[in-house]
């Protein structure tokens, strides 16, 4: 099932696997990759934008895809309070590629912004086609959910300590 950019407030851009892997080159994801792997995600990732304003996704609705912020700021909110703002080169909706389960955050965009998404079906095909790069793709999503979980024990950890006082 693919990305449906009528709910998602997403619009399409044109796009070729070359224009994909040159947006993707423009991100902290340059590091990881090769620019020869970067060409073929271009076939499974693809570029959306999303103006000012407008609800990429909110908490509770279905998710299967993930996507990378090329530019713009989406902002990350949980119960009508912004818990953190994406700026390019981070993603969103790693556990929703992963685990399909409902979005655990609203997403808005900030700023007119682009977006290169990978739904679940594109990223079986990118297993299948390619393995390797998959895997690879795979522990960088795992590093991010590392990451986040991490800053997450962190808060927590400082939230009960500041009320252990």
């Amino acid at each position: 099932m693919g990305v449906d950019p009528d709910v998602l407030n997403l619009t399409s851009m044109e796009y070729s696997a070359l224009k994909v892997a040159e947006m993707l080159d423009t991100t902290s994801w340059a590091k990881d990759f090769t620019w020869p792997q970067m060409l073929l995600m271009g076939n499974y990732f693809k570029p959306y934008s999303i103006k000012a304003g407008l609800p990429l996704f909110e908490e509770g609705s279905r998710g299967d895809s993930m996507g990378i912020v090329i530019k713009g700021l989406i902002d990350i909110y949980k119960k009508n309070k912004v818990i953190a703002t994406l700026r390019p080169g981070r993603t969103y909706g790693e556990m929703s590629l992963i685990d399909h389960q409902p979005r655990s955050a609203t997403a808005v965009a900030r700023q007119n912004s682009q977006l290169l998404i990978i739904d679940k079906a594109q990223f079986v095909q990118l297993s299948a086609d390619h393995p390797r790069l998959a895997l690879t793709i795979a522990l960088k999503i795992a590093y991010f959910l590392s990451q986040n979980l991490r800053k997450t024990s962190g808060d927590l950890s400082d939230l009960l300590a500041d009320h252990a006082e």
